[in-house]
């Protein structure tokens, strides 16, 4: 009997079990990183390689101008760096790294580096290029100058739907020496058409 009017009084109150706490909602998913094949500079040198390995250096006219080399002393993460140095009057030098990854087409993306400077005249940091079928659809950089520790700058950007490679690294502009590390791309948006 004492259930029954349990029940009753339950029903007219209109009684039901506590309920559920909301769930939080889902957490934002964070960029998403591109593999960038030793983006870390941490692959070892062939004796007598120009460059670290899977990155491209080049200097605008005479490959001598500039020199290229790693520096186990003082890098920004893990055990090297890559730095740049002037040697004649060459204009600028670069340190890049190509990817084609069709997941990039059409992204907002992110690239980062950390960048140290030592006498930089017309400045080094990071440096992007994308490549299409009739030539280059987005260029940037930023760039630092004198004699600065190390700093993580960014370059962010969107992919153009027709780009076939996009290129990062670093340049170096003038006189002085950039060092580099660590280079990360990242996914901040992507394509509407890709999940």
């Amino acid at each position: 009997m004492r259930t029954a009017l349990a029940l009753l009084a339950c029903g007219l109150a209109a009684c039901a079990s506590p309920a559920a706490p909301p769930s939080p909602p889902p957490a934002a998913a964070g960029p998403r990183l591109v593999a960038l094949p030793n983006g870390d500079l941490e692959a070892d040198w062939a004796a007598g390689g120009r460059c670290a390995p899977r990155w491209g250096c080049k200097s605008h006219a005479d490959p001598g101008s500039h020199r290229f080399f790693l520096d186990e002393v003082a890098p920004a993460a893990g055990k090297r760096s890559l730095c740049i140095e002037r040697v004649t009057r060459e204009p600028w030098a670069l340190a890049t790294l190509a990817t084609s990854d069709p997941v990039l087409r059409g992204a907002r993306v992110r690239f980062s580096l950390d960048v140290r400077v030592d006498g930089v005249e017309g400045g080094g940091g990071a440096w992007v290029l994308v490549h299409g079928p009739s030539g280059n659809l987005h260029h940037d950089q930023r760039l630092v100058t004198g004699k600065r520790g190390w700093e993580r700058l960014a370059i962010e950007f969107t992919v153009p739907a027709s780009a076939q490679i996009v290129e990062v690294g670093a340049t170096l502009e003038g006189p002085g020496r950039v060092c580099i590390d660590d280079a990360r791309l990242e996914i901040l948006i992507p394509a509407k058409n890709t999940v």
